[in-house]
């Protein structure tokens, strides 16, 4: 009995190996297979993708208060140590992950003046090269969020020259054509324009005259950062992280849509609380609340007919005090989620984490 078990286990991983699949994402320990689109599907190594991911913000047991995010050794008060980012990383395999999204500080890399090129990377170009080849090794794609606290008055063309010079071209060229990162993230959020106007919180509020004017401008800007993004790196993906679906065809006004720059739409979704990240139950434009409006979100996307890939690169649910949910309802509305996008044909989710550990976050939601 022992002998046919072996046989069979042995013929079944020849099988495998013949096909293209594996057990694990990198069982083999060697590069990652380039992710790409096909149709309404991202398919790697020549399957069905699906992202099983986690917005990675910070390491297990730093103080959020201090560095709310990673600082790749830039900040003296954020001191980098790979040992529980490692940690975290193993964990998170366990879990099931595939997909890590991590977000690229505009004054970390870039900023005041140009990280260099060549040996001279900088600190934070071979921290982040730490932690993709850390994530690589455990079969894990990195999505990196390439501008992230960019100053908000400088969306205007005469801009352009200078955050590609300060920060996109020496970022990008860094990696162009390595494995292991999944996409290009463009932008997060920049239909969110209320650090401009707080009457811009959705850039589409036509009930106030200059959120037009900003929709457009930071269009403009997101379609300059991608043709440069994919004049150096052309073969990887792009997307945009929208705070909504929605912005990706509207303002309907607009010449430029966001659904003709990007190669898969990906775009989040928090319900109403806490208030910090409340959108969507009280918003004019949705109002159904969850699982309604998630759904809607990606019928529309659909509905535009361009064929691309969906990703919803945040989603998640507050528990604890002050809140409605409980842990068992985070499982229940996690499980929900996955299941609605897998329903829907997407290409998966990546969570962002309200909770303190990953096993209260993440449960078996990913194994199965």
């Amino acid at each position: 009995m022992r002998q046919n078990t072996y046989l069979l286990t042995a013929r079944l991983l020849f099988i495998l190996m013949l096909t293209g699949c594996s057990l694990l994402p990198d069982e083999s320990g060697g590069p990652l297979a380039p992710v790409y689109a096909d149709g309404e599907r991202l398919r790697a190594g020549g399957r069905n993708f699906e992202v099983r991911g986690v917005n990675y913000v910070r390491a297990t047991g730093v103080d959020p208060n201090t560095c709310w995010t990673l600082q790749f050794g830039a900040d003296p008060r954020c001191p980098w140590d790979m040992a529980p980012i490692e940690a975290d990383f193993d964990r998170l395999q366990q879990h099931g992950v595939n997909t890590l999204r991590v977000f690229l500080n505009f004054y970390v890399f870039g900023g005041g003046a140009p990280i260099g090129s060549g040996d001279d990377k900088g600190i934070a170009i071979e921290h982040l090269d730490a932690l993709i080849a850390a994530a690589n090794q455990r079969g894990m794609y990195v999505i990196p969020v390439l501008l992230i606290e960019y100053p908000q008055d400088q969306f205007a063309a005469e801009f352009y020259e200078r955050a590609f010079e300060l920060h996109v071209r020496p970022v990008v060229a860094h990696y162009a054509g390595k494995p292991g990162i999944l996409a290009w993230d463009l932008f997060n959020e920049p239909d969110i324009g209320s650090p401009v106007d707080i009457r811009c919180w959705d850039w589409d509020n036509a009930d106030f005259p200059g959120c037009f004017p900003l929709a457009v401008e930071r269009q403009l800007f997101v379609q300059a950062v991608h043709d440069e993004v994919k004049r150096i790196d052309p073969t990887r993906l792009t997307t945009v992280g929208m705070a909504f679906a929605k912005s990706y065809f509207e303002p309907i006004e607009s010449e430029l849509r966001m659904a003709d720059v990007v190669d898969f739409y990906s775009f989040h979704y928090y319900d109403n609380e806490p208030y910090h990240s409340g959108r969507y139950e009280a918003h004019w434009y949705y109002g159904q609340g969850f699982p309604g409006d998630l759904r809607r979100s990606i019928d529309e996307l659909q509905a535009l007919g361009l064929q691309k890939p969906v990703v919803v690169t945040e989603i998640g649910f507050p528990t604890g005090p002050d809140t409605t949910r409980s842990n068992e309802d985070l499982r229940r509305d996690l499980g929900q989620a996955r299941d609605l996008l897998r329903n829907m044909r997407t290409s998966g989710m990546v969570i962002w984490s309200f909770q303190d550990t990953f096993d209260l976050l993440l449960g078996d939601l990913y194994t199965r």
